[in-house]
Order: C-alpha cells, then sequence, then structure tokens
C-alpha cells in the first residue's frame, strides 16, 4: 500500500504540478499533476531510468517530458563516477548526448517551491544531488552546515502551505478546474489519493466526479477537506444565519471561494452539491425599498411608478406615518414596471426581511399594462407571498378620473390596444359597481388613469 503523503509532500504536488502545468511539452501538461505525485513519491534524492521511464509511460510520456524535466532543473544526469559532473555540464549546456547513456538523475524537487522572483534563476541553474558542491557556487559563498537529508529533498517546503491566491493574480490562474481530465486507470499513486477521496463524507464523491478526477482532489484539497469538516452531522452548508461571502471565509478562508460564478461553486455542480449552501439572501441594492423596523407579519406597498414611491416614503421617513390611505403599512418598495421581469428580485428582498408572513400590495397605473403586473406578481408569489391590490389608491384614483373625466373615453389614450386584458378580476371584486363599469369602460378602449392622480397630500 502507497504510503500517505504528508502536508508537506502535498505542498511539494501542488507546487511541482502548477509549474509542470505550464512548462511540460504538449500533451504532457494534462499530466503534470500526476508526474508531480509521482516524482514526489520516489522519496528519494536519485532515481534510475528504469524508474522515471515507468513513471513517465503511465501518463503516455517519454523521452521528451524526461528531457524537459532536466531542462527545468527537476532532473540532472548524475552517476557515482568522476564523468557525473561533467555530465551534468554537458547537459548544462545543452548536449542531449549526455541524457542518452545517464542510467542515474538527481532530483531536486524543491526547484518548484521557490516564489516567481527566484523561480527563474533557480530554473536556469543545475541542481545537484545531496552532498554534491554546487558547480554554480562562487569561491566566496559559505558551505551548508550539513548536507540536506533525502527526506528534505523530496519535499518542497517545510512551511505551512499558505492561503490560496486571490483570484485576480496570475498565481490564481493555475489552479483551477480547466483541463481537468478524467482519469480511469489504476496506479497505485492515482488509487492512494482515491483512498484519501473515500475518506471524506460521501456527499462528495458518492457521484462518482470526484473519483475519476483525482487532479481535482490534488488541487483542492485544503478546500475540500474544510468542506468535509464543516458538512460533518449536518445536512447543509451553513444555517442560513451568514451571507455568501461570511460563509465561503469561514469555511474556506476565502470570501470569494462560493461566489455565484467561482470555481467553488463549479466544483460543489461537479459533485453533485449544488443545493447544499445555506446562506441568507443578497438583497437586491438596485430595489429602491424603505422598511425601517423589523415586523413578523410584514405589509409592503410595492409601486409601479416613482413619484408615489417618493410620496409614500416621505409621509413614513419624514412624518413618520404608519398608515398610508388609512391601510397599515411597514414599508414601500420601488417596482419600476419590470419587477416581475426578474423573479427573484422581489422575493429575494423578501427573504432579506425574515418576516414569518408578508403581504404585498401592488399599486400602479389603471391601464392595461398596469393590471397585467399585478396579475404577472400574483403569479410570481406562488404562495410563498400574499399578492392584493392597493386597493385603498386605486379607488381613490376611479373617483379623482371620474370627476375629472365623466366620460371614461376622455381620459388618457395608450397604444396598449394588443395588450391582452389581465388582473382586473383580481381588482374589480374590491370596486363599487359604478368604479367597476368606469374602469372596464377605460380598459376596454385602452386608455390609462396614471398612478401620478394622486399626490403626496391624499396620503
Amino acid at each position: 500500500m502507497a504510503q500517505k503523503l504528508t502536508e508537506q509532500e502535498q505542498a511539494a504536488v501542488a507546487a511541482l504540478a502548477k509549474r509542470l502545468g505550464k512548462e511540460l511539452p504538449g500533451a504532457a501538461r494534462s499530466y503534470a499533476g500526476g508526474i508531480a505525485s509521482g516524482l514526489v513519491r520516489l522519496r528519494s534524492p536519485q532515481a534510475t531510468r528504469a524508474e522515471l521511464m515507468t513513471l513517465l509511460s503511465r501518463y503516455d510520456a517519454g523521452q521528451e517530458t524526461l528531457d524537459a524535466l532536466v531542462d527545468l532543473g527537476i532532473l540532472s544526469p548524475a552517476t557515482s563516477d568522476s564523468r557525473g559532473a561533467g555530465r551534468r555540464a554537458a547537459a548544462k549546456n545543452g548536449e542531449k548526448n549526455a541524457l542518452v547513456d545517464a542510467d542515474l538523475f538527481a532530483l531536486d524537487l524543491a526547484v518548484a517551491a521557490t516564489s516567481a522572483a527566484s523561480g527563474a534563476s533557480m530554473a536556469s541553474g543545475t541542481p545537484t544531488a545531496p552532498g554534491t558542491p554546487n558547480a554554480s557556487a562562487t569561491p566566496e559563498a559559505p558551505a551548508a552546515a550539513e548536507p540536506a537529508s533525502p527526506r528534505s529533498r523530496a519535499i518542497a517546503k517545510t512551511e505551512r502551505p499558505k492561503p490560496p491566491a486571490r483570484r485576480d493574480t496570475p498565481k490564481r490562474e493555475a489552479r483551477t478546474l480547466s483541463h481537468l481530465d478524467t482519469i480511469r486507470k489504476q496506479t497505485p499513486e492515482l488509487n492512494d489519493v482515491r483512498r484519501q477521496i473515500i475518506g471524506l463524507d460521501p456527499r462528495l464523491w458518492i457521484n462518482g466526479w470526484l473519483l475519476s478526477t483525482p487532479d481535482a482532489f490534488i488541487r483542492y484539497e485544503r478546500e475540500l477537506r474544510a468542506l468535509d469538516e464543516a458538512l460533518s452531522g449536518s445536512a447543509l452548508l451553513g444555517d442560513g444565519s451568514l451571507s455568501c461571502r461570511e460563509l465561503s471565509y469561514r469555511v474556506f478562508g476565502d470570501e470569494k471561494f462560493l461566489a455565484l460564478d467561482s470555481d467553488g461553486r463549479k466544483l460543489l455542480h461537479l459533485m453533485g452539491l449544488s443545493d447544499v449552501v445555506c446562506c441568507h439572501p443578497q438583497v437586491k441594492l438596485e430595489l429602491l425599498h424603505h422598511i425601517p423596523k423589523y415586523h413578523r407579519h410584514l405589509r409592503l406597498v410595492v409601486s409601479e411608478n416613482l413619484d408615489p414611491w417618493v410620496n409614500m416614503r416621505n409621509a413614513m421617513f419624514m412624518d413618520g406615518r404608519k398608515r398610508l390611505l388609512g391601510e397599515k403599512v411597514h414599508g414601500v418598495v420601488f417596482g419600476n414596471g419590470y419587477l416581475v421581469d426578474d423573479p427573484h428580485k422581489l422575493p429575494d428582498l423578501l427573504a432579506a426581511q425574515y418576516a414569518e408572513d408578508v403581504c404585498v400590495l401592488y399599486w400602479g397605473d389603471l391601464d392595461r399594462a398596469g393590471l397585467q403586473i399585478l396579475a404577472k406578481l400574483t403569479e410570481m408569489a406562488d404562495g410563498r407571498f400574499e399578492v392584493r391590490p392597493f386597493t385603498a389608491a386605486y379607488r381613490l384614483m376611479l373617483q379623482r378620473a371620474m370627476t375629472r373625466f365623466p366620460d371614461p373615453l376622455d381620459n388618457e389614450e395608450t397604444d396598449q390596444a394588443g395588450v391582452p386584458l389581465r388582473g382586473l378580476d383580481l381588482l374589480e371584486g374590491e370596486l363599487k359597481p359604478r368604479e367597476a363599469a368606469y374602469l372596464r369602460e377605460v380598459l376596454d378602449n385602452a386608455r390609462l388613469i396614471p398612478q401620478e392622480i394622486i399626490t403626496a397630500a391624499d396620503l
């Protein structure tokens, strides 16, 4: 059974895979994670050509990839006789013949863990086997106190892995779900990764995607283990008390990992866990509203047009009014006429109020388009909240119009003759017969009674 990787070795695999994914030739880049894992698992400062070719052949790679590893400074030709230094020097100078008859190679995996600033300079040098003087060192350079142990050379660094870089930095680009291949083959290295995956909460791998994509585990092991811990004993990730960004930081140490278009959400989707996240909804700031206080039983007026919304908002905010046109009201929302075009905008705002139940009083223009919004809003609610017409406002609008224009056909004409007449049934039963008959004449002839017929003084 393959030995489990230590935390430091896991960091070495990730660092090495990142570099190989950028610099290996051609198709070998897609197997960078597997090659990196295999090199770390050798756990030796030296490897024979046969060992390396066996490792590379698992990923359909060969001499070209071996040459690339030498060029990157991760391998260098080594031998126990006096010709070793000459071969290493020849490889450094680009003489590929030195690689043909080399049977032993020195591994320097620490090259992969260097920072971006020093990575280029280290890659240009020729690493040497433990205990062998560095050919590029100057006479003035101090000698090491003692040779590094084989164990220490097989890992990248002894520090704990750093938190992931922010997504807007170039370093983050290499750590992505893109270009991950499904791997069905069975190797000791892959099977060891799969055993670690099976040790996680079964919900993470039960659909088979993570088991067939072990490179995803290697790249996101820290986040997957954090997810496993957070789901322990719970059906959901979070209890709904945190926002998405707060929950993301608490669980993963990255406030953007669970963003809607992030790799974190894609990872959950691929594992079949799209619905596991439970956080309180983000308030839609573009939806103007004034809801000054929490109420268990919430009553809101949604206004189609801006001026009536401003008048109601001022009455509540500046005058401290708790009733509008005789109706008890806790807040007002500006619907902008397009409220029903977004199925999430109003429901998300209402969910963010944490009320036990919500009653929405809708108030818009008395025309075909305005009543159609009322009908669509009722359908959108779908039992999640109650929708009623703001009857007191509609009746006052009709009374004002009947006084100004006794003939319904004198009201403003519109181009809505082709708009289906919907929503009248939701309001008609709340009107007196004379008001209902007048309104039907207005609508049948595509006329309009605007909201603005009611002013702030009327409220």
